[in-house]
């Protein structure tokens, strides 16, 4: 399961994709409206590019690390389990973790083109504001997709993603828990895991 549903196949193939101590606040709806429209323009003109896949890749990895919270999102996903890991365990975790949210959404969409990007509206919901949009690819049906974004430490942060009403932190800690509970509550197995999906994903490229 955890193969086959990481990080929901990154985003079901859609062209995108701070640590807990960090100070994070609601975003205002219009202020996070322009913060999607921009990284959203950003990603079609990586994607739509004449660039080379490995070109592609590099400069999506460097937006995922400009516009996503990614280590807020890790501890989200690790959930309680951050009390049972060490501190090393807990450093292993949040570096793999960034790798496969990149390398999953790069490996997705590195050879698309043809992108469209469009921004509906934002509301707020509960803690974080949501960012509507449709994502549009050729010869397939267009997708609508919701972004969370917060404030995190002074400057908007993605902190979820959400596809067909399926939320992709919630999913992921899910599917995390269910790999540490089968193995006896042993973070390492979880870490194990993740590396081997790494290791998977490096040798397709």
């Amino acid at each position: 399961m955890f193969h086959r549903r990481v990080f929901l196949g990154a985003m079901a193939g859609l062209p995108m994709l701070a640590a807990a101590s960090l100070a994070h606040a609601q975003l205002a709806p219009d202020a996070a409206k322009a913060f999607i429209d921009q990284s959203g323009q950003k990603l079609v003109s990586v994607v739509n590019s004449g660039a080379s896949t490995s070109d592609k890749a590099d400069q999506l990895r460097q937006l995922v690390d400009q516009i996503v919270a990614v280590d807020q999102v890790g501890d989200y996903v690790l959930g309680r389990y951050k009390g049972v890991a060490t501190p090393d365990q807990h450093t292993q975790f949040l570096a793999e973790f960034h790798q496969l949210l990149s390398y999953n959404i790069t490996y997705q969409i590195k050879a698309y083109t043809g992108i469209g990007f469009t921004v509906n509206g934002a509301s707020a919901m509960g803690d974080d504001t949501i960012v509507d949009t449709t994502i549009t690819r050729p010869n397939q049906p267009p997708v609508d997709v919701g972004w969370a974004v917060d404030q995190v430490d002074g400057s908007p942060k993605i902190v979820d993603v959400i596809v067909a009403g399926t939320s992709l932190r919630i999913t992921t800690r899910n599917d995390y828990a269910s790999v540490i509970t089968s193995n006896g509550g042993q973070v390492s197995a979880l870490l194990s895991a993740m590396q081997s999906q790494i290791d998977r994903i490096k040798s397709n490229q």
